[in-house]
């Protein structure tokens, strides 16, 4: 048995996805359930049937009966203790934290902006002088929410943009979240910063760069994408983002590095299916911004599904169908040693 899971407070939001997946599943004789986790934790069955386990966003529900651990990700194991999920809930929490995402794929030597994660707003400021432009991003979060272009001016004053909005930032020692009072955005540790990487245009008047983002499925790059903006007047413009106004635009190939890259970072955070966006301009880059997957807490943007050029081509939940309707490969066992011997010769 194939599930989808998905909860019932995100169905506005996940039931094109989950319809895309279940048709193409039907196309190719296949059958993937869809599955509410609140009737999932009350139904009173036993879900050892399900062999692969497809995850949309979705709210631990409350009043859990007392078997059940109150986490996600365990409580997505005690469920469905033989299922293979794709992907694995300790790697959807990875992309999630984009704090523990970048130290890993920083740690494993994929290229990213020159980044900053510390708790000391001195560090976060020089790094914002040093830079003059960076980005300040929540420390969990996707499709841009938290993000803030920030810079300083010659007294040091850190200011900062979102679409819509300009502040003063203050980095604060201590607490426990954002807050905004009278123009004045305080941001608590800790500060997760990366560089703005730009073109300069004509004049030097600073260009967005390029953002391109692979989709992965099982290791491959099946198609790309490239997000830009039709107009750029101010900083909080350089956040390239659909849920900001940004368009999509298929690309149909890439260079050989953001090949590279792209797969190399899914790889090093174990992403079967996910995004990986990439930031270029002219010789500076491919970098990787950061992994986005399908999972309880986010959702891969679909919205280039609307692009008069969208064909099957670019089905994303196409690939994803096949991925969980493929067959399970199975193991061989290593051969002993007098197996991996050679047969006498007969004289």
């Amino acid at each position: 048995m194939i599930v989808c899971l998905y909860g019932k407070t995100a169905e506005p939001f996940v039931a094109p996805a989950l319809a895309d997946l279940q048709a193409a599943a039907a196309a190719r004789g296949g059958e993937i359930a869809a599955l509410a986790i609140e009737n999932a934790v009350h139904a009173g069955r036993d879900w050892q049937s399900v062999e692969r386990l497809y995850v949309l966003p979705f709210d631990v529900p409350t009043h859990l009966p007392a078997a059940l651990p109150l986490a996600a990700p365990q409580l997505l194991q005690t469920l469905f203790p033989r299922a293979d999920a794709v992907n694995a809930p300790a790697v959807h929490e990875l992309c999630w934290d984009k704090l523990a995402m970048a130290r890993r794929l920083l740690e494993r030597g994929v290229p990213m902006p020159e980044s900053l994660i510390t708790s000391s707003p001195d560090e976060a400021r020089e790094f914002v002088r040093r830079n003059e432009h960076a980005i300040l991003k929540e420390p969990r979060s996707c499709g841009g929410h938290g993000h803030v272009v920030v810079f300083a001016d010659d007294s040091g004053t850190i200011a900062g943009e979102v679409p819509g909005r300009r502040y003063a930032v203050e980095l604060q020692a201590s607490g426990l979240r954002r807050s905004l009072a009278h123009g004045v955005l305080s941001c608590p540790p800790p500060f997760y910063l990366q560089r703005l990487v730009t073109s300069s245009g004509r004049g030097g008047v600073l260009k967005p760069a390029q953002i391109l983002r692979a989709y992965v499925v099982d290791g491959q790059v099946v198609f790309w994408t490239e997000r830009h903006r039709a107009r750029v007047r101010r900083p909080a413009d350089f956040i390239i983002n659909a849920t900001f106004g940004a368009a999509y635009r298929f690309l149909p190939g890439v260079s050989d590095a953001a090949q590279t890259v792209a797969r190399r970072a899914a790889e090093v955070l174990g992403v079967r299916v996910g995004v990986v966006d990439l930031i270029r301009a002219g010789d500076d880059g491919p970098y990787v911004l950061e992994v986005d997957t399908d999972g309880h807490h986010m959702m891969i943007d679909r919205s280039f599904k609307l692009l008069p050029e969208y064909r099957d081509v670019y089905d994303l939940d196409r690939y994803i169908a096949d991925l969980l309707l493929a067959p399970a490969v199975a193991v061989q066992p290593p051969r002993t040693r007098a197996e991996r011997r050679p047969p006498a010769r007969r004289s």
